[in-house]
């Protein structure tokens, strides 16, 4: 059970003002009441029940009944202000911190008005029994001021709980965007290895086999034909060469990213290893500002990269290829286009596939324009502003 205890500071401090309050009237009574011995430990009696009956209300039922607290307040200590001051025929100021407190704890607006209106009432009745009708002044301050002041209060409690309640929900909400972004890291991974083992199985394990197999067959002619075998020695030698430089792209691949680098860094030292290696002229142009870009969205656009150049030179047989990279703070694009002998139909597989779940992930698009003997057109664009699809 949750009680005033476990609640907000400002009720905590309330509730022991109100303790405060009791405590001081008792003592003013015991004080300006003492000629009158008979009727004095009866009144201090009532206010003592005035003061208590609330107060364990307010503690113990405010989680499970948070209206019951309000209407005890209004009633005993409403009944107890009016008796006070016919007994003592005198205006006994009491209600003040009773009905600021209670009016801090309303929570519903159909509550408060009609104890906002009894708690004004109240005064003024009490005023009537003991001065002129006429003089109301002390009365409005007594109940339509606290009672106000209280609701203040009630105001900022609750302002600063809902500022709470959104805080801590958009911290639930950074821990399953860094969940799914886990998640995605894992999938990219998985991708990755599915790509490498298929590259190395139709790449490298073909230049391997090959140089294995004209080995094999180098025993023999080496020994009926050397002139013919130091020819098949120089042409296993430029497959060995080309296997391993077919490795050394695939490390690339595995490991393409500085965190030292910019974007436009990463995507110049790509199209630069891949010119040198495979002999293409590749031309980068770079638009916009030098935005510091999500590690997750420069992996995607470097992996855009690496598979578009692949696909040129590949299937394409380019020989040329023109970069453009653009970077505002709205959007990043990325556009590949090669003189390679194109396509009428884009076939997505595995690679260009896996680019366009990368991509679409992010809440991006991927663009193919291909056609027969005129090239290809690649075309990826990202939003600045990392962002999980729903």
């Amino acid at each position: 059970m949750q009680t005033i205890r476990n609640k907000h500071w400002a009720y905590l401090t309330l509730f022991y003002i109100r303790v405060i309050w009791i405590l001081l009237h008792l003592g003013l009574l015991s004080y300006e009441y003492k000629g009158n011995t008979e009727n004095l430990f009866l009144i201090l009696f009532t206010c003592l029940i005035a003061g208590v009956l609330p107060q364990f209300v307010w503690f113990y039922y405010e989680d499970r009944k948070p209206w019951l607290y309000p209407v005890v307040e209004l009633v005993i200590s409403g009944l107890f202000f009016i008796y006070s001051s016919y007994v003592m025929d005198l205006y006994f100021s009491y209600l003040a911190i009773p009905a600021m407190c209670a009016a801090a704890t309303i929570h519903t607006q159909r509550l408060r008005i009609p104890l906002w209106i009894w708690f004004s009432v109240l005064p003024a009745i009490a005023m009537t029994i003991v001065l002129p009708v006429s003089s109301y002044n002390i009365s409005i301050i007594e109940g339509f001021l606290f009672f106000g002041l209280g609701t203040i209060i009630w105001k900022v409690i609750d302002t600063q709980r809902k500022m709470q309640e959104l805080l801590e929900e958009n911290d639930k909400q950074r821990q399953v965007l860094e969940q799914y972004a886990k998640q995605v890291e894992k999938i990219t991974l998985l991708e990755e290895r599915n790509r490498l083992s298929r590259e190395l199985h139709d790449t490298v394990g073909h230049t391997l086999t090959s140089v294995i197999m004209g080995l094999d067959a180098m025993s023999f002619l080496i020994r009926e034909e050397p002139e013919e075998a130091l020819q098949n020695v120089k042409q296993l030698s430029r497959i060995s060469r080309e296997g391993l430089e077919e490795v050394r792209r695939q490390i690339h691949h595995i490991s393409p990213l500085k965190e030292d680098e910019s974007i436009s860094t990463q995507l110049k030292r790509i199209a630069d290893e891949f010119s040198l290696s495979t002999g293409t002229k590749i031309k980068l142009d770079v638009n916009g500002t030098n935005l510091t870009v999500h590690p997750q969205i420069s992996l995607i656009l470097v992996r855009c990269l690496q598979e578009s150049l692949t696909n040129a030179k590949r299937h394409g047989k380019a020989d040329h290829i023109d970069i453009l990279f653009d970077s505002n703070p709205n959007q990043l694009s990325l556009t590949i286009r090669d003189n390679g002998c194109g396509m009428d139909d884009v076939v997505f597989g595995f690679g260009l596939s896996s680019m366009r779940e990368r991509i679409e992930t992010y809440q991006g698009t991927l663009e193919i324009d291909s056609i027969a003997g005129k090239g290809t057109t690649v075309v990826c664009q990202l939003p600045y502003k990392i962002g999980k699809a729903g």
